[in-house]
């Protein structure tokens, strides 16, 4: 049979129905099982695909479980049945490198195994490099170059081949203080950066935000009638201090409380222990007006494109939803204006005003997403996985965006992400999450170079390099 792992796991999973009911209906619709055989084939392949207590995670909806999370569900039930054809649409894209290890690897097993051809759809070289025989590049729905991956990696014919191969950030590169995109990619005309002091913030002056042994606990119900509730630590004893102007990244594996510590930061959720300090005044302890005042300087750029815009309103509602909010005295032209402006610099056009989320790819909804997040010029901005579902002469275009806005503005980042090229390149220091915990923190020279953790070092030794 023929299986697809979709890009956006949260559209592809039913909210109404556990992850278990879900993939106990493809196996017996397909396989003819049992529901108890069902059930326990449903639960290896959660394990197969590092799921931790899959018993409990299977009775649990989709918007419980975190992006990366997601994605593995979405692992689990496309290989659950041993396909003859698996077309894996950026099956990757949400999760850390470990997990993107140890799921290629399965994808692989699955080939030699049983036959399974796969047709693997990514925008991530090194995936490619490591797992394909032949490559198609594609731009603007036509086809460029389509030949052998070693000839694609060291004998491009196409200028558009070149342009990517020369956008794709390394490890095992020169740090650039601006990543090649678009056609100055061909040209590899990136600045290279000899020493860390490039690009560092003052980090002497007070402290824009100031995160104090920050914990964060749910109450997650047991199974049973009466079985009581147990807390789950998402975040745990978490510290650290974020200058104007600097960017932290923060890397970890899925579901290892990433998501959780940014909305804890933006008081999204409610935090269990600890404080939040933004400009200087404990977020804690601000509530209706005050609270949303403060928000002006704070915004967020989502993990999940499609599921955090609205689907009834056009980008043009979207992006100026802010500007309704804090600039309600901008007139239509005014406010036109500036979500163009917005649009333009994410690489949307004006003629995206008025068309609605669903009529764009992945990728472009999540351009609308970080449009909407520059709209209003804030002082910090959370960026939870803003660029996984772009290209990477796309991707190296809104690294540059931030990292321009950054220098213009004193604009401070907290940037989540799985890919660790990309954050070496954008941080200035690196904060690694385990667990919960942040098991380090250094600048981005030390922690590359020179990896304290066993944690940390499986990270950087499981990154993909784009070469064949």
């Amino acid at each position: 049979g023929i299986s697809m792992v979709f890009q956006d796991p949260m559209t592809s999973l039913n909210p109404y129905l556990t992850i278990g009911n879900q993939m106990r209906q493809v196996l017996q619709r397909h396989l003819g099982l049992s529901r108890r055989k069902a059930h326990d084939q449903a639960r290896a392949m959660f394990e197969m695909v590092r799921i931790p207590e899959a018993e409990h995670q299977l009775n649990m909806h989709p918007h419980e479980l975190s992006g990366g999370m997601r994605q593995r569900v979405m692992m689990a039930m496309a290989l659950s049945c041993r396909p003859g054809l698996l077309i894996a649409d950026e099956p990757t894209t949400a999760l850390d490198v470990t997990v993107q290890a140890q799921i290629l690897a399965l994808m692989q097993e699955l080939k030699a195994e049983v036959n399974t051809s796969i047709l693997l759809i990514t925008h991530d070289m090194g995936v490619v490099a490591g797992n394909t025989d032949r490559v198609l590049v594609m731009r603007d729905g036509e086809c460029r170059e389509y030949d052998s991956v070693d000839n694609i990696f060291y004998r491009p014919t196409n200028k558009c081949t070149r342009e990517l191969l020369a956008a794709v950030p390394r490890l095992d590169d020169t740090i650039l203080e601006r990543l090649p995109a678009g056609d100055a990619a061909a040209n590899k005309t990136g600045t290279a950066v000899a020493a860390s002091e490039q690009r560092r913030p003052d980090c002497a002056k007070r402290a824009l935000l100031t995160v104090d042994r920050l914990g964060v606990r749910f109450r997650v119900t047991q199974p049973g009638l009466l079985a009581p509730a147990r807390p789950l630590v998402a975040v745990d004893d978490v510290s650290f201090k974020l200058a104007v102007g600097e960017t932290l990244g923060v890397v970890g594996e899925s579901g290892c409380g990433k998501s959780s510590l940014a909305r804890a930061v933006l008081q999204l959720i409610p935090e269990a222990s600890g404080r939040v300090c933004f400009l200087g005044r404990d977020l804690a302890q601000l509530e209706g007006t005050e609270l949303r005042n403060m928000r002006r300087d704070m915004q967020v750029i989502f993990q999940d494109p499609q599921a955090s815009l609205d689907p009834r309103m056009t980008i043009a509602q979207i992006v100026g939803e802010s500007l309704d909010t804090f600039h309600s005295d901008l007139n239509q032209a005014e406010r036109n204006d500036c979500v163009v402006s917005a649009l333009l610099r994410v690489g949307l056009d004006a003629e995206h005003l008025n068309r609605y989320p669903h009529e764009f790819s992945g990728g472009q909804a999540q351009r609308i997403g970080i449009a909407r997040a520059l709209v209003f010029g804030p002082k910090l901005i959370v960026c939870d996985e803003p660029v996984s579902a772009l290209d990477v002469s796309i991707q190296g275009q809104i690294i540059n965006l931030l990292m321009g806005l950054q220098a213009e503005r004193g604009l401070a980042l907290i940037f989540i992400a799985h890919d660790l090229a990309v954050v070496r390149h954008i941080s200035h220091r690196v904060m690694v999450m385990y667990l919960g915990r942040a098991v380090e923190i250094a600048d981005r020279q030390s922690l590359y170079g020179r990896p304290r953790h066993p944690y940390t070092r499986a990270l950087v030794n499981a990154v993909p390099i784009p070469d064949p």
